[in-house]
């Protein structure tokens, strides 16, 4: 459809609307109405609790704070402290640490 049929059909239908509008009766016009204003009485506008802003200032300082100390809390070891954990030495110390905690667990159980 185009634009001019779009707006030729939405023209009818609201013809039609007002037509209806119209032909309704002073009773139930009434009614409709006191509806609508018991309905806006009732929905009222919800309101943001009053600490909310302050803990939102509290986040983003926290944040800030944060971001800020974030280069002292990396390791400042050399190499970034990763080949120390990584390295060979390390790894041959656990084995050898795992390789006892079995052996004593045989031992344990054979007496």
């Amino acid at each position: 459809m185009n634009d001019d049929s779009d707006r030729g059909l939405a023209e009818a239908a609201r013809r039609q609307l007002d037509r209806h509008a119209e032909a309704v009766d002073e009773l139930t016009a009434a009614r409709l109405a006191a509806l609508r204003r018991r309905a806006l009485l009732q929905a009222t506008p919800r309101r943001l609790p009053r600490w909310l802003p302050a803990a939102a200032v509290a986040a983003a300082a926290l944040l800030a704070v944060l971001l800020w100390m974030q280069p002292l809390l990396r390791t400042t070891a050399p190499g970034g402290g990763l080949e120390l954990v990584a390295s060979s030495e390390d790894l041959e110390l656990i084995e050898d640490l795992e390789f006892y905690d079995w052996l004593e667990e045989t031992q344990a159980g054979s007496s």
